[in-house]
């Protein structure tokens, strides 16, 4: 029998992997927003898999990313996912946004 934080872990790497395959058909079609669905995709498998985790946190755009989304944990949920998409494209795009 499955303990729930299993059973957690699996839907999070399914849901995971399932978005990244959608950032990289949204890398072909024009209409879907690939570098979103990387950014959900990478917070599920770093949710899922602790040294993923680890692994990720290395990186220096991924690594970045994730200290973004571990930072804004305490604001309103409207905040946190402007900040997860504006870090989401800075990761893709390379370079930081400019402060207006």
């Amino acid at each position: 029998m499955f303990s729930r934080t299993v059973f957690s872990r699996i839907v999070m790497g399914l849901v995971g992997f399932t978005c990244l395959i959608l950032g990289v058909i949204g890398l072909v079609l024009p209409f879907l927003p690939g570098f979103i669905f990387f950014g959900i995709g990478i917070i599920c498998l770093a949710g899922a898999d602790p040294r993923l985790n680890k692994l990720l946190a290395k990186q220096p755009r991924i690594g970045l990313f994730m200290q973004r989304i571990n930072n804004s944990s305490g604001l309103a949920f409207t905040r946190r996912c402007k900040i997860a998409l504006a870090a989401s494209a800075e990761v893709f795009v390379g370079r930081r946004r400019s402060r207006q």
